[in-house]
Protein backbone atom coordinates (compact mmCIF):
# COMPACT_ATOMS: atom_id res chain seq x y z
CA UNK A 1 0.00 0.00 0.00
CA UNK A 2 1.06 3.90 -0.58
CA UNK A 3 0.97 5.59 1.92
CA UNK A 4 0.19 9.69 1.74
CA UNK A 5 1.47 11.44 5.45
CA UNK A 6 0.52 15.46 4.81
CA UNK A 7 1.26 17.84 7.27
CA UNK A 8 -0.76 21.04 7.11
CA UNK A 9 -0.46 24.63 8.83
CA UNK A 10 -2.97 26.19 10.57
CA UNK A 11 -4.21 27.47 7.64
CA UNK A 12 -4.69 23.90 6.14
CA UNK A 13 -1.91 24.75 3.72
CA UNK A 14 0.95 21.83 2.97
CA UNK A 15 4.00 22.45 4.92
CA UNK A 16 4.90 18.64 4.89
CA UNK A 17 4.61 15.40 2.56
CA UNK A 18 6.21 12.41 2.87
CA UNK A 19 4.95 9.37 0.02
CA UNK A 20 6.11 5.85 1.01
CA UNK A 21 5.28 2.35 -0.35
CA UNK A 22 4.02 0.67 -3.33
CA UNK A 23 0.80 -0.22 -4.15
CA UNK A 24 0.69 -3.64 -5.16
CA UNK A 25 -2.14 -3.37 -7.88
CA UNK A 26 -0.03 -4.85 -10.58
CA UNK A 27 2.79 -6.39 -11.08
CA UNK A 28 6.14 -4.08 -10.97
CA UNK A 29 6.28 -1.62 -14.19
CA UNK A 30 2.92 -1.51 -14.93
CA UNK A 31 0.80 -0.46 -11.55
CA UNK A 32 -1.37 2.13 -12.50
CA UNK A 33 -1.81 2.94 -9.29
CA UNK A 34 2.00 3.68 -8.09
CA UNK A 35 2.62 5.43 -11.71
CA UNK A 36 -0.36 7.75 -10.90
CA UNK A 37 0.74 8.79 -7.68
CA UNK A 38 4.44 9.02 -8.96
CA UNK A 39 3.38 11.03 -11.58
CA UNK A 40 1.04 13.50 -9.62
CA UNK A 41 4.03 13.87 -6.79
CA UNK A 42 7.27 13.89 -8.75
CA UNK A 43 5.29 16.72 -10.57
CA UNK A 44 4.12 19.15 -8.42
CA UNK A 45 7.58 18.79 -7.03
CA UNK A 46 8.72 19.81 -10.33
CA UNK A 47 6.62 22.21 -10.45
CA UNK A 48 7.95 24.36 -6.96
CA UNK A 49 11.41 23.35 -8.13
CA UNK A 50 11.29 24.67 -11.42
CA UNK A 51 8.05 27.05 -12.03
CA UNK A 52 7.91 28.70 -8.62
CA UNK A 53 11.83 28.33 -8.47
CA UNK A 54 11.52 27.18 -4.42
CA UNK A 55 15.22 26.28 -2.99
CA UNK A 56 14.24 23.45 -0.27
CA UNK A 57 15.43 19.72 0.45
CA UNK A 58 13.66 17.21 -0.78
CA UNK A 59 14.10 13.13 -1.29
CA UNK A 60 13.45 10.85 -4.08
CA UNK A 61 14.26 7.07 -3.87
CA UNK A 62 12.74 3.67 -4.61
CA UNK A 63 9.35 3.90 -2.55
CA UNK A 64 9.93 7.03 -1.10
CA UNK A 65 9.13 10.74 -2.13
CA UNK A 66 9.57 13.37 1.11
CA UNK A 67 9.69 16.94 1.43
CA UNK A 68 9.11 19.87 3.51
CA UNK A 69 8.32 23.36 2.22
CA UNK A 70 10.22 26.40 3.54
CA UNK A 71 8.61 29.63 4.89
CA UNK A 72 7.63 31.09 1.39
CA UNK A 73 7.39 35.58 1.95
CA UNK A 74 6.13 36.51 -2.24
CA UNK A 75 2.61 36.85 -2.20
CA UNK A 76 3.16 35.49 -6.06
CA UNK A 77 5.40 32.48 -4.87
CA UNK A 78 3.06 31.16 -2.03
CA UNK A 79 0.04 31.61 -4.56
CA UNK A 80 1.89 28.91 -7.30
CA UNK A 81 3.54 26.49 -4.85
CA UNK A 82 -0.36 25.89 -2.83
CA UNK A 83 -1.97 25.77 -6.75
CA UNK A 84 0.67 22.85 -7.66
CA UNK A 85 0.12 21.14 -3.96
CA UNK A 86 -4.08 22.09 -3.84
CA UNK A 87 -4.19 20.54 -7.65
CA UNK A 88 -1.77 17.35 -6.46
CA UNK A 89 -4.06 16.67 -3.40
CA UNK A 90 -7.29 16.76 -5.51
CA UNK A 91 -5.10 14.11 -7.66
CA UNK A 92 -4.40 11.68 -5.14
CA UNK A 93 -7.67 11.74 -3.24
CA UNK A 94 -9.04 11.03 -6.63
CA UNK A 95 -6.83 8.42 -6.76
CA UNK A 96 -7.96 6.93 -3.34
CA UNK A 97 -11.31 7.20 -3.90
CA UNK A 98 -11.13 4.84 -6.86
CA UNK A 99 -8.40 2.80 -5.78
CA UNK A 100 -8.65 2.64 -1.59
CA UNK A 101 -7.20 -0.48 -0.96
CA UNK A 102 -4.49 0.55 -2.68
CA UNK A 103 -3.29 3.88 -1.81
CA UNK A 104 -4.11 5.81 2.02
CA UNK A 105 -4.20 9.95 2.71
CA UNK A 106 -3.11 10.67 6.29
CA UNK A 107 -3.52 14.23 7.18
CA UNK A 108 -2.17 15.89 10.05
CA UNK A 109 -2.79 19.93 11.04
CA UNK A 110 0.05 21.41 12.64
CA UNK A 111 -0.31 22.24 16.39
Amino acid sequence: MITVNILTTAEDKIKELKVNGHADFSEHGSDIVCSAVSALTQTALLGLVEVVKLDFKYCIEEGLLSFSLPHIKDGAKKLKAHAILDTMILGLRNIETNYSPYIRLIVKKEV
